[in-house]
């Protein structure tokens, strides 16, 4: 059946799910509001030496997720807004008064509030850690420090302090004392919320922001070679499997984050970690793990945190992280960060109630949208915002605020995870056409205007060039 076909039968397609997570958890329906360090969007500037936003700027943002909305839901279905990054170039004081602030204006506001830790971008402020040579990650066995941590958020490749060595000594010290502090002062306030009687007001602390050992920046060469060195490693000694000795030390740095948070009696069912690990993009595959940046699904399960994933609609997103979560029963989890559009501009295809549905429906306890406010008045028309902001996604909160069953819907139009799938198919069907036919030509130009469109964010003829492309290669054209 062609592909058209399928689209307009699966669009008539309607499917009614109740919610799967434990009748006596609260959901949460999360906004969050980033504190606007070095590489990260903000809705606001802070003020000149201070990391962390004010109370009046916490005040304020909540106040216009409320008035959007028009209403903060009830102790099952709760509106929320997530503070971060709290991070290691934030100071101590600052950051005990960021989460005294944060809770007031929760309970100020009847929304409740989680609070998201970046556990090793932001911490090139750090001179006491950034200066020692060991706890710089690095791309070779001679120790070759890396130049930077790159993030491709954007056409242009986001810069970062080095990426930093997750099981070096110091580093392991570190994100003991930050852990502390951070979970120490939110142990009091959760203390205060059960006297009185709204422990639902806190949804949740999320141990990392998409943890990974990242890639050099000037070079996109894997690191981590410094943490296999801690681990007995060399060049005269190497590991049968570096990249699963990886996924090992991003395992443990997790763990050993959420177990510092646990060590000050923040229950496990209120620590998340953040990982992707999903397709993202068109680009082919390399492996499991170095895709992934040695961060594949199973480094979400752990035995101090629960499961968080960024859950941008592309692909087999939400498939994937179904099988992952299967696997290993079904437990309760969040969606750290994501919207219902994808980071490349690509559309869903579905609405935000299906996106939503696609989580809520599934076990999830909490989804944390992002893009709210971002970039001020100036960015308001960007299709992150209008994904965010627009009237049908404010419906749907409402809806799952008000506790109703949210529908989810197949894709209607262009489908993302039919696209991958195209792609896909034409990356591993295009070698052998080729030598059969040794006809490249017809094919060549029609591949280099798909990666101008692509550039250009044009997905729906993205999407028809590869129908094009399929129906030249197909083995009746090749005969």
């Amino acid at each position: 059946m062609k592909f058209t076909a399928r689209l307009a039968a699966a669009a008539t397609a309607c499917t009614l799910f109740t919610a799967s997570s434990p009748a006596s958890e609260t959901q949460y329906l999360s906004f969050q509001l980033q504190t606007g360090l070095p590489g990260y969007a903000s809705q606001f500037h802070p003020e000149a030496g201070r990391f962390s936003l004010s109370k009046a700027q916490l005040e304020e943002f909540v106040q216009s997720v409320v008035k959007a909305i028009g209403l903060t839901g009830d102790a099952r279905h709760k509106l929320a807004f997530a503070v971060g990054p709290l991070c290691f170039d934030m100071p101590d004081e600052e950051t005990r008064q960021f989460i005294r602030d944060a809770f007031a204006v929760a309970r100020e506001k009847d929304v409740a509030v989680a609070f998201h830790i970046d556990d090793s971008m932001g911490w090139g402020r750090r001179t006491d850690l950034i200066s020692n040579p060991d706890n710089i990650e690095a791309m070779d066995w001679k120790q070759t420090p890396n130049t930077g941590r790159r993030m491709d958020w954007g056409r242009t490749p986001t810069k970062f302090a080095p990426q930093m060595c997750f099981n070096s000594p110091a580093i392991v010290a570190a994100v003991k004392e930050r852990a502390t502090l951070i979970g120490t002062e939110v142990r009091k306030e959760m203390a205060a919320l059960k006297a009185a009687g709204k422990e639902h007001l806190f949804a949740g602390l999320m141990a990392g922001w998409e943890t990974m050992i990242g890639r050099d920046f000037d070079t996109g060469r894997p690191l981590g070679f410094r943490a296999l060195s801690h681990r007995g490693f060399s060049a005269g000694n190497p590991p049968k499997d570096a990249d699963r000795e990886r996924v090992q030390v991003v395992h443990e740095f997790i763990e050993l984050w959420a177990a510092s948070l646990r060590a000050q009696d923040i229950p496990r069912e209120k620590i998340f970690c953040h990982i992707a690990f999903t397709p993202q993009g068109l680009d082919p595959k390399e492996s499991a793990h170095t895709t992934s940046h040695f961060s594949p699904p199973e480094v979400a399960f752990g035995n101090s945190y629960r499961p968080g994933f960024s859950t941008y609609p592309e692909g087999s997103t939400f498939k994937e992280i179904q099988n992952a979560l299967a696997a290993h029963g079904s437990p309760g989890w969040i969606s750290a960060e994501g919207t219902n559009v994808s980071p490349t501009g690509m559309p869903s295809g579905i609405t935000m109630e299906t996106y939503l549905g696609r989580m809520f429906n599934h076990g999830a306890v909490m989804v944390n949208v992002f893009a709210w406010g971002v970039g001020g008045e100036a960015m308001r028309g960007h299709f992150f915002r209008r994904a965010a902001e627009d009237p049908e996604p404010l419906a749907a909160y409402a809806k799952f605020l008000q506790g109703e069953a949210l529908v989810e819907t197949a894709a209607a139009g262009f489908s993302p995870e039919a696209l991958q799938a195209k792609m896909q198919r034409i990356q591993k069907e295009l070698p052998a056409w080729v030598q059969a036919t040794k006809q490249q030509g017809l094919v060549m130009s029609k591949m280099g205007r798909i990666k101008e469109l692509v550039k250009d964010k044009q997905w729906q003829e993205v999407d028809r060039m590869a129908d094009e492309i399929l129906a030249l290669i197909s083995p009746a054209k090749a005969e």
